[in-house]
């Protein structure tokens, strides 16, 4: 498969004084109106949707693929409070807006796209499924082209946020972001292979039969794992920020592969989630 074009937002949040990123500013570059009643999730999934297309007329036909590891949690909370606090119902649009898939009726409408629209997740390994499904379904013929996304928010206010991600209620920052990937067959650009799946960094090697000797994981890795890639020279993506005790969020893992795809050379990606389950996915190989 080959990348046709990619995007990345990884914006970084500080927990005593947080700023989001404006999403808004990025969807209308691309689409010229704000879009009104859309949460924080939804904004997410449209802005890198749009800036993944950019100018492209894509085929009616394209796949999208959306993927999240903890959804639409702002909008969710809120209507949990609304039921269970205030024993009210729910606005219709809060409680529409909760569905996973409502992200990818906006982006499908705006892009006239009527393809597959799929919402996978799968802890930190929610873009790898939803590239996975992706690569199958232009292999079988389904689309010619396949847009791949995942985005997860940093829901206020973060001493929740922290309790919901089980980290420490004194961690200095969090990450959010939207990444993105345009995928198809035509041998033209960044080449990427199917994601991988094992249960050790050794056993993923040899289940990909790697030559080369560049890997970038998406972790920062212990010293077993360290020992299991001797040999490689590895890079881990963002390390200075996680040994500071940054908060990566659900789709961290997919900045770092983005992040390796756009270094044009043979690489090795790696994500983790636990417990002790890898995935790999070759670039340029």
């Amino acid at each position: 498969m080959y990348i046709e074009n990619s995007y990345s937002l990884l914006h970084k949040v500080d927990a005593q004084n947080p700023v989001l990123a404006d999403a808004q500013a990025v969807i209308q570059q691309w689409h010229g109106k704000r879009i009104r009643r859309i949460d924080r999730y939804i904004q997410l999934c449209v802005a890198g949707g749009l800036a993944c297309a950019g100018e492209r007329k894509l085929p009616s036909n394209t796949g999208v693929y959306l993927s999240t590891r903890c959804g639409a949690v702002s909008t969710s909370s809120q209507v949990m409070h609304t039921i269970e606090s205030e024993n009210e119902l729910p606005k219709p649009l809060h409680f529409v807006n909760t569905l996973g898939n409502s992200a990818g009726f906006y982006l499908t409408q705006l892009l006239q796209l009527t393809g597959t629209a799929l919402v996978l997740s799968k802890e930190t390994l929610s873009f790898e499924a939803a590239l996975l499904h992706a690569m199958m379904d232009i292999n079988s013929g389904l689309c010619d082209y396949a847009l791949v996304g995942t985005f997860d928010e940093v829901a206020l206010p973060v001493d929740h946020q922290l309790q919901r991600l089980n980290a420490a209620p004194n961690a200095p920052h969090l990450f959010e972001g939207t990444h993105w990937l345009l995928l198809s067959k035509s041998a033209t650009n960044t080449a990427i292979g199917s994601p991988v799946y094992a249960r050790s960094p050794s056993e993923l090697l040899q289940k990909i039969k790697w030559q080369g000797s560049d890997v970038q994981l998406g972790f920062e890795p212990c010293e077993e794992e360290r020992h299991q890639l001797e040999g490689q020279t590895i890079e881990v993506f963002q390390n200075e920020a996680l040994a500071a005790g940054t908060v990566p969020h659900g789709a961290f893992g997919a900045a770092s592969l983005l992040d390796a795809a756009g270094k044009n050379t043979p690489l090795l990606h790696i994500n983790r989630t636990e417990p002790n389950h890898y995935c790999g996915v070759a670039i340029n190989a």
